[in-house]
């Protein structure tokens, strides 16, 4: 059957996890072209930009092939001086009135596909022509994070919550290269996937409810970040499939805050599964046992397991701390690794006050056990807060009995700021005492982190944090030994975690009800773009919105909100003895 719709996903200046959504019909269905399409691409580079024609071409061209690095259909550029055609796949610049409403959008990808499978048959992409656009990598908005954005639109792809993935809902630095969380999208999308799978059911309730459209994000230790994140089926379930083997992840359940930045078919979605009906916190996947609250539950890929199912992961009301954390710090002997642990992983935490008062976390690493004769292992030490929208700027120092190791904050190529934290230290071969390791973690107020920076933006940091910022300050700790394999770390020895068991013995937000889809298209309904096809066919299309400078973070407005599906739309304190953040 032929209708017509399009849809408008958000797309908003500020530059790192939905590591992947997938754009859906009526009926549920994923929008996609054959998995061995080759898609050809019109482009007619004409701009009032000043932009060359011939360069506009050169960056559709690489972002193309980015994209083409996935399995899945190719993309496939041709230069063209003619205006766009029905019948084939169009990406020029137009100032109609029609696409561009709103003065926030700034481009728009429209697809025709089949009504019936969601069988994608032609897609266009229209740039607005009346804004001017850079072909500085480094600059806003640069051509090249467009056009990547709106490829990852016409293959399929929905807005991501991973801030510095090229689908995030925001138009943000280093968008013209697809993350991992991109390619995954693609891949899992296409079923092209290689690699080890992970999946499981996020639930809450003693009758274990299933969440629809929670945001399940992936944890990597080598990577030392999230590197994918995916939302929950109208049973709660999810499915990372193709993840590299040889890694240790976690995973980590938060809320989806802004609603608004993705497909109405999620639009029904509901967190306030709490006491009081309050919505269920952000929080990691932790095994029942009390003794080991406040330590995220590793999801072992190691050993050549290419397939985990974790069970049943409760949403949680609060966020746990390991026992006698508190403590610890007030008298500096939290320990977090001894003779039976060569790896772990544990959950920090600060009020405003404790940074005030310069209060710290120091704990010790003790790998004197380790026969680290062969001269090639290594310990491996992630801080992980950036990620999880933790307002907050660390800094780690470690010291061993020879040497003293910093890590802070720095940039990437693209001028994007890292505050997740990464180190890799070479165990002594010969001495064993020199691998006693003792960590001391600074927090550094991010208001007076800032201005001190040689990017004082926030938004560079924190893209959006208004919408989708925690307010909690915490952070993961990863440590684990790695052996040197050519320019390879892969994880060598960690702690032994337990077998998964899931979480249907400590379930948590009792208030938990069932939800379903909206089961309406990703889109609203625009007869007046039915020109593009005749038939029965239906349109699609997605804009791009984006605010004008990379300080100015205050989310979408104007008459075209009520068309943008796309932007993702308190207090706390712990307790002692419970050992949980609220």
């Amino acid at each position: 059957m032929r209708t017509s719709f399009l849809f408008f996903l958000t797309f908003l200046i500020v530059k790192d996890t939905f590591a992947f959504v997938h754009q859906k019909t009526l009926l549920g269905d994923d929008f996609r072209w054959p998995s061995n399409a080759t898609i050809t691409l019109y482009v007619n580079g004409a701009n009032s930009s000043g932009i060359m024609s011939s360069s506009i071409e050169s960056r559709a061209a690489n972002s193309a092939s980015l994209w083409n690095e996935s399995g899945g259909p190719q993309l496939q550029i041709i230069s063209t001086t003619s205006g766009p055609e029905s019948g084939r796949s169009n990406v020029y610049f137009s100032t109609d009135p029609n696409y561009f409403s709103s003065s926030s959008i700034l481009a728009v990808t429209e697809s025709v596909y089949s009504e019936a499978n969601g069988a994608i048959i032609e897609s266009d992409i229209i740039i607005k022509d009346s804004v001017l656009f850079s072909n500085l990598q480094a600059s806003s908005p640069f051509i090249g994070d467009i056009l990547s954005h709106e490829m990852g639109h016409l293959v399929g792809l929905d807005h991501s919550s991973l801030s510095f993935s090229t689908m995030f809902y925001k138009l943000t630095r280093g968008q013209w290269s697809p993350s991992f969380d991109d390619h995954l999208g693609k891949n899992m999308l296409y079923s092209s996937s290689t690699g080890g799978t992970i999946k499981g059911k996020i639930a809450g309730g003693e009758n274990v409810v299933g969440i629809f459209a929670a945001d399940v994000q992936l944890i990597s230790s080598r990577e030392g970040r999230v590197i994918a994140s995916t939302l929950t089926d109208q049973d709660g379930y999810f499915v990372f499939g193709g993840v590299p083997t040889g890694d240790l992840y976690y995973i980590y359940v938060k809320p989806l805050k802004i609603k608004e930045a993705i497909s109405s078919y999620y639009q029904t979605r509901k967190t306030d599964f709490c006491t009081g009906f309050v919505d269920f916190k952000g929080s990691f996947f932790e095994s029942c046992d009390n003794s080991r609250k406040g330590y995220p539950q590793g999801i072992d890929l190691t050993d050549g397991t290419s397939e985990v199912d974790v069970g049943v992961v409760t949403i949680k009301c609060n966020l746990n701390v390991p026992l006698g954390y508190f403590e610890g710090r007030s008298s500096g002997d939290f320990i977090i690794g001894d003779a039976d642990r060569s790896g772990d992983s544990f959950v920090g935490f600060f009020t405003p006050s404790d940074i005030t008062n310069g209060l710290r976390d120091n704990l010790t690493i003790d790998l004197t056990h380790i026969d680290a004769s062969s001269g090639n292992l290594y310990l491996d030490l992630s801080l992980i807060s950036q990620d999880f929208n933790s307002r907050v700027a660390y800094e780690i120092e470690v010291r061993s009995p020879s040497s003293t190791y910093s890590y802070r904050y720095g940039f990437d190529s693209d001028s994007i700021p890292n505050l997740n934290l990464k180190g890799r230290i070479l165990l002594d071969p010969l001495v064993s005492a020199n691998n006693f390791f003792e960590v001391e973690i600074r927090p550094v107020d991010f208001d007076v982190f800032l201005p001190t920076t040689p990017q004082p933006l926030e938004g560079l940091y924190f893209p959006d944090f208004e919408n989708n910022g925690d307010e909690r300050l915490f952070y993961q700790f990863i440590y684990f030994i790695s052996q040197n394999s050519g320019l390879e770390y892969p994880v060598f020895s960690h702690y032994s975690y337990p077998a998964i068991r899931g979480n249907q013995q400590c379930m948590d937000g009792q208030k938990t009800y069932s939800v379903k889809s909206s089961g309406s298209v990703t889109g609203v309904s625009r007869e007046t773009f039915e020109t593009k096809t005749q038939g029965e066919a239906s349109i699609v299309a997605c804009g791009s919105v984006a605010l004008m400078s990379d300080d100015n973070d205050d989310g979408p407005g104007g008459p075209m909100t009520s068309l943008i599906l796309g932007i993702f739309a308190a207090f706390f304190f712990f307790a002692l003895k419970r050992q949980t953040i609220v």
